[in-house]
């Protein structure tokens, strides 16, 4: 996942959605985020204040998004690749809270995604959902809906929704964002304090249109590499979050995943003014991930540290990034939070340079092409170098066991990534973007990425996404 820094400026959508258009700011959401992003944490303080009104605080936005995926594997025993092409329309009604004490309201979001390219065996790619055969459906559409309730400094919703924290969020980088089925409460009662509880029983994923059982990411699979029966029945979570507008921010949360794990999260990020131009930002992220229950992934004894200090100013910054797994395991989580809410500082588009023992450090550059007379253009590129051991794996794990390897004692990988995004800035299209990235994997002796059964990780990826988001009223 990412390190949560300032997001670009924003054109809002009416369940949260956001698709990102150029700032003066370089920050870190370009390299990690394919534009779409849930915005749900902002967006529901934000309606806390807006006047009653469930018919007049109304709005119908929607997003066309053109989706192009392919990721070409090297050397992989079944040559297979993964190609897919989608067009799709994301449709979101959000109304406004009842005059009453306790203000009602409700969410409403439909998508709807055509397959354009994905035949011949090239499927996988995650836009489109797969039939019995593993070949991706020739479309696929859903719809969800939530109560929300606002009162007494509290919100609370109930149904298909949106969630963006340390130890659940849903995943954004494909066509259409994950949501989870549940009840989620947010506190606003203290000055510059979040207080989120919740929970959830199941999850529509990216590429589906109905609900599933929440797994996790790296313990889903088996030595085959197909889904095994490692489920859990529901999820809880508490937590906090401090924030004082250009100072410190403080977050902390607990989460339970039945039956596999308690994990606890711990975070601070502080941006520091050196000049009127440069602002340093120091951030630190810990996990400490322990099995539960049942253990249905087997023992689970991980401790997980980043950080790293963002130089930014002048529409440029640079990061380095430093990430240390301390244990026999993987760094996990719920399937498919990704790079775009992970909060680990070194997860990348490929690979989150999470391996059991793993070091691994990250240097990325941002900024906009203010200086070729192009302000309206952000570029990114990233270089990460890993260092995992595999064979601290126990081959009898329930849920790690396949990434065992016995010549993975120093199994080494790089990654380096490259994005430039276009957003018109004003004018009938404003907000209409192109989106371009590439990531290139490699990997050395011994290493065989988690999850990765086919063989090794040699990889390159490109994306190609166009997106025109626009207001219904």
């Amino acid at each position: 996942m990412t390190i949560p820094l300032k997001q670009l400026l924003g054109v809002t959508l009416s369940l949260g959605v956001s698709l990102a258009v150029n700032n003066a700011e370089a920050d870190n959401s370009l390299g990690q985020r394919d534009n779409l992003n849930t915005d749900i944490n902002d967006r529901q303080k934000a309606e806390m204040a807006v006047p009653a009104g469930f018919v007049s605080g109304s709005s119908f936005n929607a997003i066309l998004r053109n989706y192009y995926f392919s990721r070409d594997n090297h050397n992989t025993p079944a040559r297979l690749d993964q190609r897919e092409w989608v067009q799709a329309v994301y449709l979101s009604f959000r109304s406004g809270y009842t005059d009453t004490p306790i203000g009602v309201g409700v969410d409403v979001h439909g998508f709807y995604g055509l397959k354009l390219d994905g035949g011949g065996g090239s499927g996988g790619a995650g836009l489109l959902p797969l039939n019995s055969e593993k070949e991706p459906e020739s479309e696929f559409s859903a719809a969800g809906a939530a109560l929300k309730f606002r009162g007494f400094d509290t919100l609370v919703q109930a149904g298909d929704q949106y969630l963006e924290n340390p130890v659940v969020a849903g995943g954004v980088s494909r066509v259409f964002p994950q949501s989870f089925r549940g009840v989620g409460l947010k506190n606003y009662s203290l000055p510059d304090l979040t207080l989120d509880a919740g929970w959830v029983d199941s999850t529509r994923l990216r590429n589906q249109s109905g609900q599933s059982h929440l797994v996790t990411s790296y313990g889903a699979s088996n030595k085959a590499g197909v889904p095994a029966d490692r489920e859990s029945p529901h999820m809880g979570w508490l937590g906090g979050v401090y924030s004082v507008p250009g100072a410190i921010t403080l977050t902390v949360y607990g989460g339970q995943l039945s039956d596999i794990w308690n994990q606890y999260y711990a975070g601070a990020s502080w941006p520091l003014k050196v000049t009127s131009v440069i602002t340093l930002t120091p951030y630190l992220h810990y996990f400490k991930t322990r099995d539960q229950g049942q253990s249905q992934l087997g023992r689970i004894d991980n401790d997980t540290y980043s950080g790293g200090l963002t130089v930014s100013g002048a529409g440029q910054s640079l990061t380095l990034g430093l990430q240390k797994v301390d244990g026999n395991t993987p760094f996990d989580y719920v399937a498919q939070d990704d790079r775009s809410f992970l909060y680990l500082s070194n997860s990348q588009q490929f690979a989150d340079f999470n391996g059991p023992g793993e070091k691994s450090w990250k240097l990325q550059y941002q900024t906009s092409l203010k200086f070729l007379d192009a302000p309206n253009v952000q570029f990114s590129t990233s270089y990460t170098r890993g260092e995992a051991d595999l064979t601290r794996v126990d081959p009898a794990s329930k849920g790690y066991g396949y990434i065992f390897n016995a010549s993975g004692k120093d199994a080494h990988h790089w990654e380096r990534d490259v994005a430039l995004r276009y957003a018109v800035p004003d004018g009938k299209a404003r907000g209409w973007s192109v989106t371009l990235r590439w990531a290139a994997h490699r990997s050395g002796d011994g290493y065989t990425a988690p999850g990765n059964t086919r063989g090794n990780s040699n990889a390159d990826e490109y994306r190609v996404i166009v997106d025109y988001p626009f207001s219904i009223f």
